[in-house]
This record gives C-alpha cells, sequence and structure tokens, in this order.
C-alpha cells in the first residue's frame, strides 16, 4: 500500500483559507465562523511522515473544585477526650453517682428523725394544761423564725413579745424570771419540739429578760 504524503496536502489548506475568506459578491470579506470541533493534531515523525492524534477527551480533563459553603462541618468540643484517657478502674457512672446521693440523703433524714423521735414520744406522755404544774424552773430555747406563721395566730415578728408551749392555751400569760428581770408574756405558739425543752421565748422576750439562748428559766402562770 502507497503511503500517503500529507506534507503538500497541509500547505495547499493553508494557502487555500485566506483566498477563501476574501472571495465573494459584495467584495467585502467573509468572516469564517469559529470551528466548534477540535481539529485533529498533526505531527510530523521522525521519517518526515505526517501522523495525526485525537484531541484529549474532555471528561478526561480534571474538573475544578470548589468547597461547599452549605456543606455540615464538625465543630471541636470544648473539652476534647484525649487519646489514652481511659476511665479509672470501678469508677461509678454518673447514674450510680446519683443513686449513692439520694441514699445518702435517706439516711440523713433516718437520722434527723431518729433525733426527733424522742420528743415525739415525749409528746405522746404530756398530761393535759390543766393537770400541769403552773411553777417551775424548766429548760427554754429561742426561736427566731421571722416572718413565719405562728399557731395562735399571725406571723412571728422582730419585735413581738411571747413564747411557745405544747399545750397551754394560747394566750395563757406566763412570768418569766431570769437573773433578776422579771416579764409577763402570752402563748403565742406550739413547741418546742425538741426533748428535754419546756419553753421556746421569742428573740424580743429573750432580748428583755438577758436570757443568753438556751438554759434553764425561773417561770409561773400569770394571776
Amino acid at each position: 500500500m502507497a503511503r500517503i504524503d500529507w506534507a503538500p496536502i497541509a500547505l495547499a489548506l493553508l494557502v487555500a483559507t485566506p483566498l477563501a475568506a476574501g472571495c465573494g459578491g459584495s467584495g467585502s470579506p467573509q468572516r469564517v465562523p469559529a470551528l466548534r470541533a477540535v481539529a485533529p493534531l498533526v505531527t510530523t515523525s521522525s521519517t518526515g511522515a505526517l501522523t495525526q492524534s485525537s484531541p484529549p477527551s474532555p471528561s478526561t480533563q480534571p474538573a475544578a473544585t470548589t468547597a461547599d459553603p452549605s456543606a455540615p462541618h464538625s465543630v471541636p468540643p470544648a473539652h476534647p477526650v484525649p487519646a489514652a484517657f481511659r476511665p479509672a478502674p470501678g469508677a461509678l457512672s454518673d447514674a450510680e453517682v446519683r443513686g449513692e446521693l439520694e441514699h445518702l440523703s435517706a439516711i440523713e433524714r433516718r437520722e434527723r428523725e431518729r433525733e426527733l423521735s424522742p420528743a415525739a414520744a415525749n409528746l405522746q406522755t404530756l398530761l393535759p394544761w390543766a393537770l400541769e404544774r403552773k411553777s417551775g424552773v424548766s429548760v427554754a430555747s429561742v426561736f427566731r423564725d421571722y416572718g413565719l406563721g405562728l399557731a395562735c395566730g399571725g406571723v412571728l415578728g422582730r419585735h413581738q413579745l411571747g413564747v411557745a408551749h405544747k399545750t397551754a392555751p394560747c394566750g395563757t400569760l406566763i412570768t418569766f424570771t431570769y437573773n433578776g428581770r422579771s416579764l409577763t408574756v402570752p402563748v403565742i405558739d406550739r413547741g418546742p419540739y425538741i426533748a428535754g425543752r419546756e419553753w421556746d421565748l421569742t428573740g424580743a422576750t429573750a432580748e428583755a429578760l438577758g436570757f443568753p439562748g438556751l438554759g434553764e428559766i425561773e417561770w409561773q402562770v400569770a394571776g
């Protein structure tokens, strides 16, 4: 098969293209539309023969990559866990810690109830006020729960004179004597509910008598 010499043909095409662009009825040069197809590449081999190769396919060209601003991204933690971190052997979980705290609270409540139980038992053995003695020396304390309600009505004020007793009728007048001072005040509340204590003076009553807060005090029913 005879070999085709492409060199003269390519040279003739290059010369004929400008001549064809100048031909026309109006004598004005015509524009040659741009070719959309890519012409084969023509190269000359070492032997002088022309060879052609196909242009690279558009699909084989690498596509430009752009970052998608809407793509989700992870937020780094404020306290990242080190890769080498491991819980201590036998460490309690959060649920177990909460359970231990609830158990401790239950123990504290039972202990508090145990401390108050003598006072509760004492309430069961109290004599009616009519059978109680009307004078004596007893242990008294002081309460300053200002703004809280009183069993006989109203709320406790800072300057309010009075005393609490478990069974004495509200309004019963009691005269207290302490360190040479005497003061008569009404029963305004119930209590104290601690074993061994019989009277609970208001803060104003304790200050008027010079009573320190807890101790024995002389008393008698007025009139």
